[in-house]
């Protein structure tokens, strides 16, 4: 069974919070997608931060290739490929959203066995397509030390 955990992007700061630093700040996830803190004994001092202000995000329960916890979200590269996609919840399961041409608007299922890199989040790196495709490809074949020429990428 997989941890339910959340972290948040707060829009205003512009920075993501870890779930351990929501923990440690004592920041809960309301039922409303609100985040609540509580302070002491009292929920009359409490603070709420709207959901268009602190963003939640859910941990899908896998890793990328470097172990590190994939999150909706995240931008990530299909292993082995130039395909590019943000990490959604959609039709009751995590799956990977193309945003790359090719694949542009073609969504895959992702289990136990997906193999990715991230390569960003859609709240820290609100990168266009081309910086993505650009990005990723530099980043799998940056052994070949060649600049990547755009007219035969796109």
């Amino acid at each position: 069974m997989r941890k339910i955990k959340f972290r948040g992007y707060h829009t205003e700061l512009k920075k993501m919070f870890s779930a351990e630093e929501l923990a440690a700040d004592q920041l809960t996830l309301l039922p409303t997608g609100e985040f609540i803190n509580v302070s002491g004994d009292s929920t009359r001092i409490s603070e709420i931060y709207p959901a268009d202000k602190f963003i939640p995000l859910q941990y899908t329960g896998l890793k990328d290739k470097n172990d590190k916890e994939i999150y909706e979200g995240d931008l990530v590269t299909y292993f082995n490929t130039n395909h590019i996609g943000e990490i959604i919840f959609y039709a009751n399961s995590w799956c990977i959203d193309f945003i790359t041409k090719s694949r542009e608007g073609w969504c895959k299922e992702i289990k136990g066995d997906f193999k990715c890199l991230i390569i960003g989040n859609i709240y820290e790196n609100p990168m266009t397509v081309k910086e993505a495709i650009i990005r990723s490809l530099t980043k799998l074949y940056a052994k070949d030390i060649k600049p990547i020429d755009e007219a035969n990428v796109f």
